[in-house]
């Protein structure tokens, strides 16, 4: 979809170009006719290659990039905060994440846990997660972590991370902005490309 829009927009250079080109011809009928059929297509194809460059950019976002990279660590909860009821209760969760080799964060994870273990999830308890490191707001709670992890979680100590390392996601607002100005600069080069390619038949015309 976001591929046929550039298509579009390289169309839509073609128009403008025949549009040009019918200008600045001698012939009187070469000029009617590159003008009127350009003017005619221009506006429905502009319109063609914008929303199919808007719903390509969507879909590609929502596609997510590349998967994440997750790794083992140790958080410390600093806050809990349980966001419904029932017997499998969801939880917000403040953690301090510390890295295996890196500095430890903040960021915030949400965890579903049944009411019988709901101790193990209680503020200064440590936890398993897994993180991506190239998306560090990218937290998950390991419910049940292993026998492997039992006395890691038994022994570590996590110092409380300043509220200033908090790691977030980025506003939907922000990473859709970075993608309308990336197809719209693309949009913009695909159709410069298909006007100047438009030209060339015509160059004897004028």
């Amino acid at each position: 979809m976001y591929w046929a829009g550039l298509l579009l927009c390289v169309l839509l250079g073609g128009e403008i170009g025949a549009i040009v080109a019918g200008i600045a011809a001698d012939d009187v009928g070469t000029t009617v006719t590159l003008t009127v059929v350009g003017a005619n297509l221009v506006p429905w194809t502009a319109m063609g290659a914008v929303a199919l460059l808007v719903a390509g950019s969507r879909r590609r976002a929502a596609a997510g990039g590349e998967p994440p990279r997750l790794e083992p660590a140790m958080a410390r909860i600093e806050a809990s905060r349980a966001t419904g009821e029932g017997p499998d209760i969801p939880l917000r969760l403040d953690l301090t994440v510390a890295p295996t080799g890196g500095r430890a964060y903040r960021a915030d994870a949400t965890v579903v846990v049944n009411l019988m273990d709901l101790d193990d999830f209680r503020v200064g308890r440590t936890v398993v997660v897994d993180h991506d490191p190239a998306r560090p707001w990218d937290v998950r709670v390991r419910r049940r972590p292993g026998a492997e992890f039992a006395g890691r979680v038994a022994l570590t100590k996590i110092d409380t991370a300043p509220p200033e390392t908090r790691r977030s996601a980025p506003r939907a607002s922000a990473a859709a902005g970075g993608r309308g100005a990336q197809a719209t600069r693309f949009g913009l080069v695909a159709t410069g490309v298909g006007a100047l390619l438009s030209l060339v038949p015509f160059h004897g015309l004028y």
